[in-house]
This record gives C-alpha cells, sequence and structure tokens, in this order.
C-alpha cells in the first residue's frame, strides 16, 4: 500500500486513481488543477464524473488545488502529474511550493519542449522536468490506454519507464491489477517522446479516414499503408530525440534496447490514438479538405489537441536537421506533410509514391 498523490482530476488522472484504489487499497488523493473545479465539485456533491462518466469510488480523498496541504504533499510516496501540458508548470510549482521529495514523480502529461531558439531537438519531460527533480525518481507512464476503459476495468496493457529500472519495477508493483498490466523499460527519453509523438502522427493518419472512402465506409489500405508509415517514422524521430539528451548510461545499453516506437508506447498507443478522439477528429477534418485554421476556429474551436500543439514544438528544430542532414526527408514524408499543414495552414496532402520501399 503506498500513499499516491495525483495532481489533475481530468480523465487520466482519475481513471488512474480508480485503478489505484480498487484493486490494490492504496491510500489516493485526488488534486484538481485550477481548471478543474466544476469535476471536483460534481465527485462531491454524486461521486461522478462529469467527462469521464464514472462513478468515483469513496475511497478516493478529492481536494480542490487550493485544498492541497504540505502534509498531504509531504506525506505522498508516489506523485502522478496527470494534467494537460499546460498545467504541467502548475503542478510542478505545487510539488516544489509543499516540499514535496516523493519515492516516485510519475508523468501521464504528454507533450515536447521546443529547445531555446527552437533549431535543435525538442526536449521530452523526461529531460524538461530534470532540473525540477531528481533523474532518479522520474517516471513515464505510456502506452495505449483509453481512460474510461480503464475506469470500467477494461484491460490494457501499458509501459512504465524510468532511468532507475528498479523504480519502475516497484512502481510497476503499486499500480498493477489482473487487468492494468504494466511492462517496464530503461527507455524513459524514447517512452515520453512516444507519448507526444504517437498525438502527432495520428492526425496523419486520421486524414486517410476523411480522404478515402469506399461507398460512404472508410477504406482500410491507405489507413494501414500511413499507419505503418507513422511507426517507422516515430522510431526515426524518436532515435533523434533520444540522441540529444539521452545519457551515456542508455548509450553503452543502445545494442540490447529495444526500440519502444515499434511496442506499446509507440505503436500500441497510436493504434488507440486513432481510434478516437481529438487528435483522430482534426485529422478527419484534415482529410476532408479543411484547412487547420477552418478546424479551429470552426467546429474544433476551444479544443486542446496535443497533436498539433506537439507539432509546433517539433517544427524549428525538425526543419534544422532537415537542412543540416541529421534527419534526411526522404524518410519522413508523413512528418513532413503534417507540419507542412502546420506551418503553412495549407491542405493537407500526402503523395503515396513518397512512402519509401526501403530506408537504404
Amino acid at each position: 500500500m503506498a500513499n499516491i498523490l495525483i495532481l489533475g482530476a481530468g480523465v487520466m488522472g482519475s481513471a488512474l486513481a480508480i485503478t489505484a484504489v480498487t484493486h490494490k487499497s492504496n491510500n489516493v488523493s485526488l488534486i484538481g488543477s485550477p481548471l478543474d473545479n466544476d469535476i471536483v465539485s460534481s465527485i462531491r456533491r454524486d461521486h461522478w464524473h462529469p467527462t469521464l462518466k464514472a462513478d468515483i469510488p469513496d475511497a478516493i480523498s478529492v481536494f480542490t488545488e487550493a485544498e492541497l496541504t504540505d502534509v498531504q504533499a509531504r506525506e505522498a510516496d508516489i506523485i502522478v502529474i496527470g494534467v494537460s501540458s499546460p498545467g504541467v508548470e502548475w503542478a510542478v510549482n505545487a510539488i516544489k511550493k509543499n516540499n514535496a521529495k516523493p519515492m516516485c514523480v510519475a508523468l501521464v502529461t504528454k507533450g515536447l519542449v521546443a529547445t531555446e531558439g527552437s533549431d535543435s531537438a525538442p526536449l521530452t519531460y523526461a529531460d524538461a522536468l530534470s532540473s525540477d527533480f531528481s533523474d532518479n525518481n522520474l517516471l513515464g507512464i505510456g502506452g495505449p490506454c483509453i481512460a474510461r476503459e480503464l475506469a470500467m476495468g477494461m484491460p490494457t496493457a501499458v509501459t512504465f519507464a524510468a532511468r532507475d529500472l528498479e523504480l519502475a519495477k516497484r512502481v510497476r508493483q503499486i499500480f498493477q491489477t489482473d487487468y492494468y498490466r504494466v511492462a517496464t523499460h530503461p527507455d524513459f527519453v524514447g517512452l515520453e517522446a512516444c507519448a507526444a509523438l504517437k498525438n502527432f502522427y495520428c492526425i496523419g493518419v486520421s486524414a486517410m479516414l476523411g480522404a478515402w472512402a469506399i461507398e460512404k465506409v472508410t477504406a482500410k489500405n491507405p489507413v494501414a499503408a500511413l499507419f505503418n508509415q507513422a511507426v517507422l517514422e516515430m522510431g526515426l524521430l524518436c532515435q533523434w530525440i533520444r540522441d540529444a539528451t539521452d545519457t551515456a548510461a542508455l548509450q553503452q545499453n543502445r545494442s540490447g534496447l529495444h526500440e519502444v516506437a515499434f511496442d506499446l508506447p509507440g505503436m500500441g498507443d497510436l493504434h488507440v490514438t486513432v481510434g478516437g478522439g481529438r487528435n483522430s477528429r482534426l485529422g478527419t477534418h484534415l482529410g476532408q479538405g479543411q484547412r487547420l485554421s477552418e478546424i479551429v476556429n470552426g467546429s474544433m474551436k476551444g479544443v486542446t489537441v496535443e497533436g498539433l500543439d506537439t507539432g509546433r514544438q517539433l517544427l524549428g528544430g525538425f526543419n534544422t536537421a532537415i537542412n543540416t542532414g541529421a534527419l534526411i526527408a526522404k524518410q519522413l514524408p508523413l512528418t513532413k506533410a503534417i507540419l507542412d499543414t502546420i506551418e503553412a495552414d495549407s491542405l493537407f496532402r500526402f503523395d503515396f509514391k513518397n512512402i519509401p520501399v526501403s530506408y537504404d
């Protein structure tokens, strides 16, 4: 049993809270962000999460961000940052302000952070937060996990990654259930890169859902072709991002390192993301011939699309890497097609003749 503090009462943080108490008997406190007051009120009134559309067990203690105390923070064995990327600064400040020193800070948040000048590979949160926390207590959570399915107890398999693999194994023991299966991995940077990039690539793959149909039914072949291409390109960008920031220890183990882009954090998570959600909706609209500006000012106005934010953080460094030869454009046609759409507000176009037949 562990004391778990989850910062952010959104769907994933709340679903993880349910998992942590339903079968594991942990002590869980769920802290709403400054944007979660309505959710906290609903849970307190009806034990109901209005966005997750699930009952919240009585065993979960729920608080507003103003009610978080230094005692709660200091007694936490594990603190989960479960906010969207714009809320990371709030979560980090909450941990530091309350002098919390948990065994583990776990990241559910997905995103990339452009480096100063945006002319090199972006950082993952594995490195962006390394100055705030010890490398030895940071952990990433990635893989295919739709929050409502998790809250309902439907089976899934995810990956916990940490530079200290023993930490990932200890945290797995705290969270794993018969239906929430957890693999562990030392490639923290790679997992965090996949967590962000799968949202970005989902936009391009999902464009095929809107672009191709047979008698009003989505054609399967174009989607499958771009899904495979997305995974291949995700692996290349993971390598690029990892090489820019990776530790010597991981470099030494590279020869025996299984590539996370082709496992649950990459391919697996991309699969469920294409199946539905905000990134998939945006991609489908693009495939139907709408421009990005038309979508974000129209049917998806005010909607946070994490893959779009990831693309914007990626843009400057990617262009520089192509110009310097650090990345090879012909190997990354889907990346370029999505970034062109974001940068120029142009119609999404992908020419299938640009799919490489080999990577010689």
